[in-house]
């Protein structure tokens, strides 16, 4: 999923929260099912900026032979043709 839909989806979660026409039961399980996107969300964006910050270090450290951020983002170590990229 790119962040863009996720966007999208956080913007209809917005909607249904804010419908008046639901009952207390149908608010309880939306709310439920908002809490779950958020939370998703939330490990998204935590993800996207463990890689964004990798990939600073990696272009300011053009000798680093090892990166365990890497390897937790790519699942396996940093060749030296990536680090010279």
């Amino acid at each position: 999923m790119t962040l863009l839909k996720l966007q999208d989806i956080l913007g209809e979660r917005i909607l249904v929260s804010l419908r008046d026409d639901l009952t207390p039961e149908e608010r309880q399980q939306e709310n439920e099912q908002s809490r779950l996107v958020m939370n998703t969300a939330k490990q998204m964006i935590n993800n996207g900026k463990l890689i964004l910050e990798t990939e600073k270090v990696l272009a300011q450290n053009k000798n680093l032979k090892k990166s365990y951020a890497y390897m937790l983002i790519d699942g396996k170590d940093i060749s030296d043709e990536r680090i010279a990229s």
